[in-house]
């Protein structure tokens, strides 16, 4: 071998050196950021979850201040206890599939 093919291979050598370190940094990178993503993730359903119950609570509390009020407007009621109803329904047959 001459000193160009040395120097070649000592060059290419060096190459595939500074390829694999950038590789393992993109690598450890990239599980940084999958765990972010899976991490955000949670965090989204755990909202979710939250907007969810909120939002029964607060259709529950619009419900129970409604027949508070006194309000005399049977028709209105009945109105609110079939849609509760029908949202049990609802409930129970997914519970039974």
């Amino acid at each position: 071998m001459t000193g160009d093919d040395l120097l070649l291979i000592k060059e290419f050598k060096s190459r595939i050196a500074d390829l694999l370190a950038q590789y393992e940094l993109l690598e450890t990178k990239n599980s940084q950021l999958n765990d972010s993503v899976l991490e955000l993730k949670k965090k989204i359903e755990v909202l979710e979850m939250e907007k969810s119950e909120l939002g029964k609570k607060y259709e529950n509390l619009r419900l129970a201040k409604f027949f508070e009020s006194g309000y005399e407007d049977n028709q209105m009621a009945k109105l609110k206890v079939n849609k509760l109803l029908r949202e049990i329904d609802k409930c129970i047959a997914l519970l039974n599939k």
